[in-house]
């Protein structure tokens, strides 16, 4: 009885991470802390039978492989033990997993905490963008790192449709869409553009591996639905759209002409430009994150990039600033850290064509990673505590989300 009730609670806490992880001040950290002080309860759960899969194993490995790097890397760059912190939490979150394999809970708590998430957001944008009359909606965080968030929560909420549709829970389909359009509007209203930018392919993806859930005819309709929506929000003076794309289309412009390179597209280019220059210096290790700020002075000096770039600590892309500071390995690592969960998912996704009670956990977890390499072509997410948080936990919440449904339903079969 006691497993039964600590089950539920760890899951709880689970939700707690998307359910106010914008709304509240550093809301993500509060669930997380929560569900990784509770994997000291692992110690009294000997007897639980379940052991880790070659594929837990998987996340498990690159997860713990990233981290080492990253703190190699740390370490040849002067070992400031404040860097350490970020990268930790890829190997705080490993307990955690197997906390979440051992204790069952309920499941569909996941989709409650997305959910809920993804609406706080979206109401907190309105309120600071209506009320509090500010040009772009962040929260507690940075408008990028907001915008970014809400958009991967209003993908996980469309996601969860699937599964409320699959058991005819009406209200909760609701809420899901309510989700899905509340997690982009909270992006609109951030301004972030790098969000925008694999929105379509992203929303395609949905709709192409749910064609024989909805239907071909219902999926018509729900483009066209969507392609309304995105006219209207361009259309709109007060989203910001028009304004953000139009100021994209004149910072290239300028950039191009020479006439002005301090803009925001044009400093993200000479950040490139920089971390491509350290890639070169460094190709194998990088020259690391504190030594960079002396490289990209000397880069000034040489007239290869603007003074305006020196101040930023990363490159506002998480490839060229992997490249950049931590050479070819840590771009392999970053990559195996994106690609190695998105297979395991798009595998579950295979294995379940038509069970949507599993294969909706599984189109969540794909579709983390695929966000992030997309809010990666403009911005270095793990450069952000948030940003490492809301990746490595969710893949973790996700995969667990997973193997319990997969259990639910052998479980099934067995009772038959």
């Amino acid at each position: 009885m006691l497993s039964f009730f600590w089950g539920r609670l760890v899951w709880f806490f689970l939700s707690l991470t998307f359910a106010i992880s914008l709304s509240y001040p550093s809301g993500y950290n509060i669930g997380a802390s929560l569900i990784f002080i509770s994997t000291v309860s692992i110690l009294f759960f000997k007897n639980n039978q379940e052991r880790l899969s070659f594929q837990d194993k998987k996340i498990i490995f690159v997860f713990l492989a990233y981290a080492i790097y990253a703190f190699f890397s740390v370490y040849l760059d002067g070992w400031h033990i404040r860097e350490l912190d970020r990268p930790s939490r890829f190997l705080l979150v490993i307990p955690v997993l197997i906390l979440l394999i051992k204790v069952q809970g309920n499941v569909k708590w996941l989709w409650y905490g997305v959910i809920i998430g993804a609406i706080s957001a979206c109401a907190l944008a309105i309120y600071e963008k209506i009320f509090l009359g500010v040009s772009r909606a962040s929260g507690s965080e940075n408008a990028i790192m907001f915008g970014n968030t809400a958009m991967l929560m209003g993908m996980m909420c469309f996601a969860s449709c699937f599964y409320f549709l699959k058991r005819q829970n009406s209200l909760w389909l609701v809420l899901s869409l309510l989700g899905g359009v509340a997690g982009i509007i909270a992006s609109i209203l951030s301004g972030t553009r790098g969000g925008w930018v694999a929105l379509p392919l992203i929303c395609f993806f949905i709709l192409w591996n749910s064609r024989d859930l909805i239907g071909k005819k219902n999926i018509i309709v729900v483009a066209l639905v969507a392609l309304g929506l995105l006219v209207a929000a361009i259309s709109i003076p007060e989203t910001g759209v028009q304004n953000r794309i139009s100021s994209a289309v004149s910072n290239v412009s300028h950039y191009v002409s020479g006439e002005n390179k301090n803009t925001s597209v044009g400093l993200r280019f000479e950040m490139w430009k920089a971390a491509i220059e350290m890639f070169k210096d460094s190709p194998f290790f990088g020259v690391g994150e504190y030594a960079s700020h002396d490289f990209k002075k000397e880069l000034v000096e040489q007239g290869l990039i603007i003074p305006e770039a020196v101040k930023f600590s990363h490159a506002h892309n998480e490839y060229f600033n992997a490249l950049g500071l931590m050479g070819i390995f840590g771009f392999i690592s970053l990559m195996a850290l994106y690609l190695i969960p998105l297979k395991l998912f798009l595998h579950k996704m295979e294995m379940y064509k038509n069970n949507w009670n599993i294969r909706s956990y599984a189109m969540a977890g794909a579709l983390i990673p695929m966000c992030y390499m997309d809010f990666a072509l403009t911005q270095s997410m793990f450069s952000h505590n948030i940003g490492v948080i809301m990746y490595a936990f969710p893949i973790v919440y996700c995969w667990a989300a997973v193997r319990w449904a997969e259990r639910e339903e052998l479980a099934k079969v067995f009772e038959t």
